[in-house]
Formats: structure tokens, C-alpha cells, sequence
């Protein structure tokens, strides 16, 4: 048993050639060896020193040799599964499916005004809540869905977050850090049974805080999938050019599977792709931009070819309302980026790149994501779906509304989505001339009267008195 997930049923979309993928990976593995990756952590640098790499400790400098990440890569799974609360909810890493993650956002959004504040506890859970109930998302990163909450302290957020997470969104999760808060993620993780993926996020170019390492190198030893993120901005810490931008955080990421692997050979690995352009008029980033998905295809083509699960972060939108923009960006990106091969796709809920979420919003991707599904399973033929011979019987009088091979075979072509209008005219006006925005409201509604937590009341205890340990040692170390 596990998600279904998107079954890509064609060749994954490729805009590079063989000579320039081994060019890439070639500069990649010059720049490890010559420029080297910063790891700001004593611990991770005594690792990578004893597994045979050339470390500078006055400068936190690691130089990686290439037949160590030769070695590395080779020693990674291509396919590795996490386990969910629900096992149906399970994920498969790896082959040709694409499972779809949850975007993070600061704050909560008006769906009036359009304006942003702080979320509390109980919304973020809701929000939870509303993503487990939707069939379209499988997974959830860390900082999700909110990266901030009413009345609890930076220190405090990833261990509530997690908390929040794991009782009401019943798929996999992710978890980052903030002043070790992964040891109470993984505490909580273990605590009911299930996989998280830690992240070991950058500070790029070409370096890694101390508390990114040490997050990986505890996944690693808990035997938890660890996720680089190669998350530069094209132009300030990134090099302006793609291919600039690709070798760097190629760089990046292959000096976190090395470390992982020589904490555990065999861990699973993968790598995360959230590049961004930069609007050089004004610094901020550009969600949704044709550089985003370009950076995203070529992200998921370069490591299939050393069969290293990937995932993407391009269904993002520059836009500050549910609307065409929002709908165009988000679209494109996760399109894209399911079609080149990404394993994990990071989309729904998310508004103005990591400003803001909305359930609301989730539900409306839900529908988009829908669509990709059903353009990723491709066209089934067969005998059946042929239908020679139902066309020679129908022949050119005839029609096949009331044909049998119609009944059986229309559901399975077609895609139909909860919330978008497929109303004719006159029914759209005698509705009440509601907007997708309405409809999906409305569906947030039934979602939430008919949600049922599946976590037992006893492991859910668990998770609260986890937490209570975490407040307590933040407490003693004078962070609350």
C-alpha cells in the first residue's frame, strides 16, 4: 500500500543534451575539489575529514575529492519508501512518480482584503486538516503550512509546527531546525511510527550552518531520508546565469549526500531544487518566473542520469490574490516540473511565494494539480480504447452517448474537479453566480465537519508531552 501519487505514463521533458548534463556534473565536482563547501559544525567536519576529504578548520573549508562523491552517489538508494501514519498515505520515492507538497507561508491571508497576519495554533491545524482531507496532496515540508503562529516563540516553531503536523495531516512530513528542535521532531516522528525527511538547508553559496548539519547527520543515524536544498538567488548568492546557478548548487547538495553517506551508507537521499530570479529593480524574488521552471527541468534531468531522487519548488506565484496570475504561475511551474521527472512537487496553499498560505487556497490547487494528474497518465491504447469496433457499428448515423463502452470508459478519460465552474450559463446564474473562491470556501466547510483525526488519543499524548520536554529544555537554556 502507498499513494498513488502522479504516474508519468511518457518520456520526462529534457532541455539539455548528454554532453551538457556531464559538463554540469563535471564542474560540479571541480568546485568541491578546488573551491570547496563551508560546513559551520566541528562534528560535521571531523566526519567529512575521517571519510577522506581535505578540511581547513580555521576555515570551516571542506574539499571533496571526486572519487569520494563518485563513491557516494553510487551508495545512494534510487528508490526508497516513507512510511505514514496511514500506510495507503505511504510515499515510493523514485521511478516515474510525482508526489505533490505542501508550500509554505509566513502568515494567513483576508480573502477580503488581502491582507496578512500572524495565524494562530488552532488555524495552522485547520489548515492541516483541510490538506489531509484533499486527495491531490501527498506531503508536507517543514515550516508548513504556517512559518509563523500567535504566541509561540521563534525557538518554539518547528517543534509546533511538527507537533501540529503530525496529529492532523496524516501523510509524510519534513522537518527542518531551529536550535536543535529536530531532536523533538524525530523524538515525535518515532514517538507514533512514522518517517520524516530531514532538511539540510543551505546558506549558499557553498555553505551549511551548523544546525542544517546536524539535523542531517541525526536523520541519517535515525535511518531518515535527508533532503539538500539548492536554494540560491540568481545574481546575489547564485551566479546570475542558469548554468552558473546549476553547478553551484549542484556543488552544494552533493556536499550534504557525502556527509550523510559516510554517517550511514545507503541512507536515502535526495535533492531539492528553489532557485529563484532575483528582480534586480528591487532585490525581492520572482515567483513564477520562466527562470524558476527552466532551473526545475534541468534540476530533475541532471540527477536522474545519477539516479538521485529529486524534487522541485516551482509551483510558487509572485501574486498577493488568488487570481489569474496566481493560477498561471503556480500552473506552469508544477506542470514543468512534474513533466521533467520531479519525484516531489512543492504547490498547494502557498500565495506570493512564501508570504502567505490559505486552506482555501489548497483546495483551488487541488483541482489544478488534478488536471496535471491526468495529463501525466497519458493516452491508454488498446483494443478497448480503440474501439474499432463500436465505431463500425455506430458508423456515421449513429451517436455513442447511450453506448455501454461510453458508461464504462468516460469517468476514467475525463478529469472532474470539485471546485472549478463546469456550470453552464444558466446554471452558473441560477447558483448564485458563485466564483471558484466561493465554491472552494464552501468545500472548506465540509471538509472540517466531516474530519476525523486518525492519530489514537494516547499517541496523540505523546506528541503533547514531547513537546511540554521540548519547552522545558528551551526553557533551561534561557531561549523562552
Amino acid at each position: 500500500m502507498a499513494a498513488k501519487g502522479f504516474i508519468r505514463n511518457f518520456k520526462p521533458f529534457e532541455i539539455l543534451t548528454e554532453e551538457q548534463v556531464e559538463a554540469a556534473h563535471r564542474g560540479a565536482l571541480d568546485i568541491l575539489e578546488t573551491t570547496g563547501v563551508r560546513f559551520e559544525s566541528k562534528r560535521g567536519l571531523k566526519i567529512m575529514e575521517k571519510g577522506g576529504c581535505k578540511v581547513d578548520y580555521d576555515q570551516m573549508i571542506v574539499k571533496i575529492p571526486p572519487g569520494l562523491v563518485t563513491e557516494c552517489i553510487n551508495s545512494c538508494p534510487k528508490s526508497f519508501r516513507m512510511r505514514a501514519l496511514d500506510p495507503n498515505n505511504d510515499i515510493i520515492m523514485g521511478g516515474n512518480t510525482t508526489y505533490i507538497c505542501i508550500f509554505p507561508g509566513n502568515h494567513t491571508v483576508d480573502l477580503d482584503t488581502w491582507e496578512t497576519r500572524p495565524p494562530t495554533i488552532e488555524e495552522n491545524n485547520i489548515a492541516c486538516k483541510v490538506a489531509d482531507s484533499l486527495e491531490n496532496i501527498h506531503a508536507s515540508t517543514s515550516y508548513t503550512p504556517y512559518c509563523e503562529m500567535q504566541d509561540v516563540p521563534p525557538v518554539m516553531m518547528l517543534p509546533v509546527s511538527t507537533w501540529s503536523r503530525l496529529k492532523y495531516f496524516s501523510k509524510v512530513n519534513r522537518i527542518g531546525t531551529i536550535e536543535n528542535s529536530h531532536i523533538w521532531e524525530i523524538k515525535m516522528a518515532q514517538a507514533i511510527g512514522v518517517d520524516v525527511w530531514g532538511a539540510m538547508e543551505g546558506a549558499p553559496p557553498l555553505a551549511y550552518p551548523e544546525t542544517t548539519v546536524e539535523c542531517a547527520i541525526e536523520c541519517a543515524k535515525a535511518g531518515f531520508p535527508v533532503a539538500s536544498c539548492s536554494g540560491g538567488l540568481l545574481g546575489a548568492t547564485h551566479p546570475a546565469t542558469l548554468a552558473g546557478g546549476l553547478i553551484t548548487g549542484m556543488a552544494e547538495v552533493l556536499g550534504c549526500l557525502v556527509l550523510v553517506q559516510l554517517v550511514r551508507k545507503g541512507n536515502p537521499v535526495f535533492f531539492v531544487s528553489f532557485d529563484n530570479a532575483q528582480n534586480m529593480r528591487n532585490g525581492t524574488l520572482i515567483f513564477g518566473s520562466p527562470l524558476n521552471f527552466l532551473f526545475s527541468v534541468m534540476w530533475s534531468q541532471i540527477w536522474r542520469a545519477r539516479g538521485i531522487p529529486t524534487a522541485g519548488a516551482p509551483g510558487a506565484s509572485s501574486s498577493k490574490r488568488i487570481d489569474y496570475q496566481c493560477g498561471y504561475e503556480k500552473c506552469m511551474g508544477a506542470l514543468l516540473a512534474a513533466l521533467s521527472g520531479a519525484h516531489i512537487v512543492v504547490s498547494p496553499g502557498g500565495l506570493t511565494g512564501e508570504l502567505s498560505y490559505h486552506p482555501v487556497l489548497s483546495i483551488i490547487d487541488n483541482d489544478m494539480l488534478g488536471s496535471i494528474e491526468r495529463f501525466l497518465r497519458g493516452v491508454s491504447f488498446n483494443h478497448e480504447t480503440l474501439a474499432l469496433d463500436l465505431i463500425e457499428s455506430v458508423g456515421s448515423a449513429g451517436f455513442y452517448l447511450d453506448k455501454a463502452h461510453t458508461r464504462n470508459w468516460w469517468k476514467l478519460e475525463q478529469y472532474i474537479p470539485q471546485v472549478s465552474d463546469l456550470q453552464t450559463y444558466t446554471e452558473w446564474l441560477a447558483s448564485g453566480k458563485k466564483s471558484i473562491l466561493e465554491n472552494a470556501k464552501e468545500k472548506m466547510k465540509e471538509i472540517l465537519d466531516n474530519y476525523k483525526c486518525k492519530l489514537s488519543e494516547e499517541k496523540q499524548q505523546e506528541l503533547d508531552d514531547i513537546l511540554e520536554e521540548a519547552r522545558k529544555y528551551y526553557k533551561e537554556k534561557g531561549k523562552l
